[in-house]
């Protein structure tokens, strides 16, 4: 279903329109600017929109109802990260500049340029009475900010968002041209550790005396990892084992060691083969510390012992990992080391993997391969987080999967800069057509 000059035409206009919105969810910038605006997209689609509030920013809800059996959730969100370094942008952040075929702007690629391709695609089939699926959306406004209100807003309107399966924000496309389908995400806990030994640091030379912070939380995170394992009773415990064609995925994986050292500027990674990476990246838990505050941190000596010390660690989780079961076995663990500071949890989101066999799954493959012409790159998970978990664990929803993306090497998501490729627009347009076809058995 290629698109034509019109309909190039058309996406660019609305597209650039809501790149131009600067929808900053940290500072709230333009939320209810750039909801009030998907709903009036959405309304001249016949999709139903509603704006509804939840606890923070709000949600953007629309439906179409096919009469089919079955139904699919659609989740992107319109919020964008902070353009900070702005100095390092060449153009505008916010003005959609397109220059040598890329349109430059903060969420090109992560995400409206996805936002914007799915609407489309489902609007061409909409138009030729081709769709034969049920759908709901949900659009986000927290995304950025880790999504604090979502799972709260999904729990009280369980009914509104009941579907067979889920599409999260998109997956991107690789340096060949490879779409990238990802049958699900890490999960994660992110908790903070302080350590408060007295008033004020005191002088160094009452180190033999005096209880140093520091030392004290060094001594607990040894405890909890080595280096190459995590330490405390409970951590690999429903760990799910891979079967036969995770395995395989595993292996079909297409990872570049070199290039990865030479993407990730380091001189060397922490596994040497190609395997060992793809195990390690998308197949094993993590323990990463984030952070580590303590003392005189300033240029030149100053003789101190610290009275406090802080770390932030996060846990990047497989199925079938329960982020509030490790919460629990993280703080008995602290307690029995004889940690007698503080914990605080900044964030719990549930690991998903979906099964390649899924016919989520598999409709999204097979259309992917026909619109881009090249066999996917499939992932049995990403290696970050995003909050599928919400809707596969809070709503029981068994598939979910991110693909679709519009964004490719060069796109900068986060970074100044940000872009992406229009002619890689449209091709997700034609895959969203492609896919929903398959899932409802149309031609």
């Amino acid at each position: 279903m290629v698109l034509n000059e019109k309909e190039k035409n058309e996406f660019l206009d609305k597209y650039r329109e809501f790149v131009r919105i600067p929808s900053i969810s940290a500072s709230g910038k333009s939320i209810q600017e750039t909801a009030s605006y998907l709903k009036d997209l959405m309304h001249s689609m016949d999709l139903n929109p509603e704006i509804m509030a939840t606890e923070g920013n709000p949600v953007v809800y629309g439906e179409f109802d096919a009469g089919a059996r079955e139904t699919l959730l659609v989740y992107n969100h319109f919020d964008v990260q902070p353009v900070d370094p702005v100095g390092e942008w060449e153009a505008d952040p916010f003005s959609a500049e397109i220059k040598e075929g890329r349109l430059y702007g903060r969420g090109s690629a992560d995400n409206k340029g996805t936002l914007m391709a799915r609407l489309f695609g489902i609007r061409r089939l909409m138009e030729q009475k081709k769709l034969k699926i049920n759908l709901r959306f949900l659009f986000e406004g927290e995304e950025e900010i880790g999504s604090p209100s979502l799972d709260r807003f999904v729990r009280s309107h369980r009914e509104r968002f009941r579907a067979d399966s889920v599409i999260m924000e998109g997956s991107q496309i690789d340096a060949k041209g490879r779409p990238t389908v990802t049958l699900g995400v890490k999960g994660l806990l992110y908790v903070q550790l302080e350590e408060t030994t007295g008033k004020s640091d005191l002088h160094s030379s009452l180190a033999g005396v005096a209880p140093n912070a520091a030392w004290n939380l060094v001594h607990a995170l040894n405890t909890i990892y080595d280096g190459k394992r995590v330490l405390f009773r409970g951590f690999y415990d429903d760990v799910r084992k891979l079967n036969s064609e995770e395995r395989k995925l595993l292996r079909d994986y297409p990872l570049d060691p070199a290039e990865m050292k030479r993407s990730y500027g380091v001189k060397r990674l922490r596994a040497s083969t190609k395997q060992a990476l793809a195990k390690a990246l998308l197949a094993e838990p993590t323990c990463n510390i984030d952070g580590f505050l303590s003392g005189y941190v300033a240029e030149g000596p100053k003789t101190v012992t610290p009275r406090r010390a802080m770390a932030k660690i996060d846990f990047r989780l497989v199925p079938d990992r329960d982020p509030a079961k490790l919460y629990s076995q993280l703080r008995k663990h602290l307690k029995q080391v004889g940690f007698e500071g503080k914990m605080s949890e900044f964030g719990f989101e549930h690991p998903v993997r979906t099964s390649v066999r899924s016919r989520l799954a598999s409709s999204m493959i097979s259309s992917a391969g026909e619109t881009y012409g090249k066999k996917p790159v499939v992932l049995i998970n990403g290696a970050g987080t995003q909050p599928m978990g919400v809707f596969t664990k809070t709503l029981g929803i068994p598939d979910g999967v991110s693909a679709i993306g519009v964004g490719d090497n060069r796109s900068l998501p986060h970074a100044p800069n940000e872009s992406v490729d229009v002619e890689k627009c449209y091709l997700a347009i034609e895959h969203t057509s492609n896919f929903l076809l398959a899932m409802g058995g149309g031609s």
